[in-house]
């Protein structure tokens, strides 16, 4: 696992489940360039408002989408896992995707946007796939746009271990129950809108109602249907459910 094959072939199963694609479609979304370079935690792969002509698919470790203040505050609008293309907006243009920042030691493969355009106006098929996966990236982001605008501090924490399971599960990175979450309280603060201390809080108030437990950056989750009440957690918006279940 991990290795550079794995991470581009899990991104084309994800496109193809959004979308059917042919041998030859698979055929050259495999023969992308690939070349990964190695990261350690907190750089900016992506630095605010640099124009970048490249798609970085995440191979390893831990990286997240932010929005940065004047002040130097940022804000985390999405976490992407190995098998990720963390900014498929590439293919508009240079400046439609957000800054990239490492949240633990990574791998990133940087793809040229020119090249991932050439092969979706090749095919159809792999443009509509491309369309589908910006949308589901859309409907996270929506989910995550409600978590810290509507739920509160308990209720968008168990929202979130929700997804991050049934993401890593989807991923083959660990199960719904049991994955790694390599972040840092103060980086799942920036994600949810709390401070430290606050998602410190928080967590221990999951533990105590049973429907988690946490040793280190491993997450375990002990009463699903408790949990995903909590955080009034419907999968429905990452399209994954029938892959998941089937799996």
């Amino acid at each position: 696992m991990f290795s550079t094959r794995w991470a581009l072939e899990t991104f084309i199963r994800r496109l193809g489940n959004l979308s059917p694609l042919s041998r030859d479609d698979m055929a050259a979304l495999s023969a992308l360039p690939a070349e990964p370079v190695r990261f350690r935690g907190n750089v900016d792969i992506v630095n605010p408002g640099q124009e970048f002509h490249d798609a970085c698919l995440v191979v390893s470790g831990l990286v997240a989408r932010f929005v940065q203040l004047k002040d130097g505050r940022r804000q985390f609008t999405a976490f992407h896992m190995p098998g990720d293309v963390a900014d498929i907006h590439r293919l508009a243009s240079p400046l439609a995707g957000s800054s990239l920042q490492t949240l633990s030691t990574a791998t990133i493969v940087r793809i040229p946007a020119r090249q991932l355009k050439a092969i979706s106006l090749a095919s159809p098929a792999i443009m509509h796939a491309f369309f589908a996966y910006a949308a589901l990236d859309a409907a996270v982001l929506a989910q995550w746009a409600v978590n810290v605008g509507r739920r509160d501090a308990q209720s968008r924490m168990a929202h979130f271990i929700c997804e991050i399971g049934i993401r890593s599960e989807h991923s083959d990175l660990g199960s719904r129950d049991e994955f790694v979450l390599d972040a840092s309280q103060a980086q799942i603060g920036d994600a949810l809108g709390l401070t430290s201390v606050h998602v410190n809080r928080t967590l221990k108030a999951l533990r105590q109602s049973g429907s988690i437990a946490i040793d280190g950056r491993i997450v375990r989750i002990l009463n699903w249907p408790l949990l995903s009440a909590q955080g009034d957690f419907d999968d429905g918006y990452l399209q994954l459910v029938e892959q998941v279940r089937a799996a």
